[in-house]
């Protein structure tokens, strides 16, 4: 009886679980545009379309202005043409006439924080954990610092706020002669390994 319980609590110890995987999407500083306007934008595969997403973080860093614009779309790139156009666009959250925003454009909703002192030239930070059915769960966010979004801190916040057929993000700034931006996009997934011995 003791040998048997002996073994089963070997068996029991050598159970792991291991929870992994990450993938991190850093967007390389743009150029200055050649453009009259000033834009230069920026897409990348994004590849977020697993189902087993469960912790999306958007981390923005710039040098605002009221008259600048930063904008980090994310959509499904359907016509498979490698640029995220305007009519797949979802979900865009950055920087516009010294506001934050995070809008969803197929409902013409935008929700805007007004920029603190200190934020002008700071960092926003936008992190969601969704459920096993990769649905938004917790929202939390960070301006300069400071919380932001307060209607989007609902229990659940809208679930417009990641879509897991996103494949693409597309990355676009105006009004800045000098590049500033720093944008990185995080996406963990609950990936378990279960290994007997």
């Amino acid at each position: 009886m003791c040998w048997v319980r002996i073994v089963f609590i070997i068996c029991f110890a050598s159970l792991l679980v291991v929870q992994c995987a990450a993938r991190h999407v850093v967007v390389p500083t743009m150029p200055v545009s050649p453009f009259a306007d000033t834009e230069v934008s920026t897409n990348i595969v994004l590849h977020a379309s697993r189902t087993d997403t469960r912790e999306f973080g958007i981390h923005i860093q710039l040098a605002g202005t009221p008259t600048n614009d930063l904008e980090v779309a994310f959509g499904r790139d359907t016509n498979t043409n490698g640029v995220l156009d305007v009519q797949e666009i979802d979900t865009v959250y950055g920087w516009r006439g010294g506001r934050y925003f995070i809008e969803n454009v197929r409902a013409w909703e935008r929700i805007e924080a007004e920029a603190a002192t200190n934020a002008l030239s700071g960092v926003v930070d936008i992190q969601l954990r969704n459920d096993a059915q990769t649905v938004p769960k917790r929202f939390t966010a960070t301006c300069g610092g400071v919380a932001a979004f307060p209607e989007m801190a609902t229990t659940p916040p809208p679930s417009w706020l990641f879509r897991e057929e996103w494949d693409m993000v597309r990355v676009t700034r105006r009004g800045a002669g000098v590049p500033s931006e720093w944008v990185r996009c995080d996406i963990e997934y609950a990936s378990f390994a279960i290994r007997l011995r």
